[in-house]
């Protein structure tokens, strides 16, 4: 059982209209076999580049009137493929808006699976003060076989998490980021992105931003850790097979998960 993924990893500068054409383009350009497409966090709209959450919110959208999900469904059409994307999702709680991850599906659906959890309050940033926190883990998604869950950036910081996921049947999770540079940056985020998937022994599959804030670096790292794709960092679109019976053996000889079923309660409590 095979899975191919197509990765997204671009400098996504401009409005939630320029960033989906550029989606577009990238993908449409490079496209060749993959089964499910990810996009990177912040592909919609960077915050960062904004002074104030009134700001980013006024380009936030609910899902079902998004033009920015018009686009991804448009590419998603004419590919007959699925895509994960990011967008600066709009609530009823102004000027906070959420960041959630949205299934655009071939038949034109879009599915929202998740909006994150752990905001980055740390590092000198505040995330916080733009969005509202997630009330639940990622919905599972299915595809090729595979059974997939979604997290964000900052949540790679998070083993329970993973474990989660892992304890509830994933064999991968899709991590959409906007992973920001500075010292040693790099570093953390190869030793925690191979780490949730090592202790998880299931694939973990990263789309990061580059550019002037982002570190890149996306790729794919197998159930054992090690790194079976990486990006760089220049903008660009790749395609990579993720094998199942990896999963399979990997959980065969180092069966860390069901050892852990065994002996911890894992819960989410939502905040309140």
């Amino acid at each position: 059982m095979e899975l191919t993924v197509g990765i997204v990893q671009a400098d996504f500068k401009g409005n939630p209209v320029e960033n989906a054409e550029k989606g577009f383009k990238l993908v449409m350009e490079k496209h060749k076999e993959a089964d499910l497409i990810v996009f990177p966090e912040y592909t919609m709209l960077n915050p960062l580049r904004f002074k104030t959450p009134d700001e980013v919110y006024a380009f936030s959208e609910h899902i079902e009137e998004s033009t920015f999900i018009n686009t991804m469904r448009r590419l998603s059409e004419l590919l007959s493929v699925d895509i994960i994307v990011n967008i600066i999702e709009k609530t009823n709680k102004p000027p906070l808006s959420k960041n959630t991850s949205v299934l655009v599906k071939s038949d034109g659906e879009a599915v929202p699976l998740y909006s994150k959890i752990h905001l980055f309050d740390a590092l000198g940033y505040k995330e916080s003060n733009f969005f509202l926190n997630g009330d639940a883990p990622s919905k599972f998604i299915r595809v090729r076989g595979f059974r997939l869950a979604v997290a964000i950036c900052y949540d790679l910081r998070f083993p329970e998490l993973f474990r989660f996921y892992a304890l509830n049947g994933a064999d991968g999770v899709v991590v959409q980021a906007g992973w920001l540079r500075g010292p040693l940056k790099e570093e953390s985020l190869e030793i925690l992105a191979s780490t949730r998937a090592h202790e998880n022994t299931m694939y973990v599959v990263l789309s990061d931003q580059t550019g002037e804030y982002f570190v890149g670096r996306s790729g794919v790292f197998s159930p054992l850790g090690y790194r079976e794709l990486d990006m760089g960092f220049k903008e660009a679109y790749m395609e990579h097979t993720l094998n199942y019976e990896n999963v399979r053996l990997a959980r065969e000889r180092l069966p860390v998960v069901e050892q852990s079923r065994r002996i911890w309660d894992l819960r989410f409590n939502p905040l309140t």
